[in-house]
């Protein structure tokens, strides 16, 4: 007989695995997960054993890891860690958009050069768009040391 914080890391696993795979990330690769984690949440970085251990349902993430791990999924740390509320999160982001519950972005003054390249990467694999979001990570930070 499962004990409630069996069945409770056994959900939020699965959740997790959803969510990651929805992302195009590898569940077979925990130290690839850990890596693009840590690497957008420095503050909060993670080993692959954490990821594995998740993975697996033998923990759940501390408050401050499930924070950033929902904000990274694009999801309410409430779904993430209760299967409850809405799923997804909306929040303003980093460039002053924001993004509703349906997955729309108001992008602000740079919004006519922006749509056409969004419309484009919507039609992308989710493996292709992090390839893509990665790709775009690498410029912006040869572009900050140019200036």
């Amino acid at each position: 007989m499962e004990t409630t914080n069996e069945k409770l890391r056994q959900e939020f696993s699965l959740r997790l695995k959803k969510e990651l795979e929805r992302m195009g990330l590898p569940l077979s690769s925990p130290t690839r997960i850990a890596a693009e984690f840590s690497a957008k949440y420095p503050r909060n970085k993670i080993a692959a054993q954490t990821v594995r251990k998740w993975l697996f349902a033998e923990a759940i993430p501390t408050q401050a890891k499930l924070l950033a791990l929902a904000e990274w999924l694009g999801v309410s740390e409430q779904w993430l860690r209760f299967g409850t509320g809405r799923r997804r999160s909306s929040k303003v982001d980093n460039a002053g958009g924001v993004q509703a519950e349906f997955g729309v972005v108001v992008v602000g003054k740079n919004q006519d050069a922006v749509v056409p390249v969004v419309e484009l990467l919507a039609k992308l694999s989710p493996k292709n768009v992090r390839l893509v979001e990665n790709m775009v990570r690498c410029v912006l930070a040869s572009q900050d040391e140019d200036n």
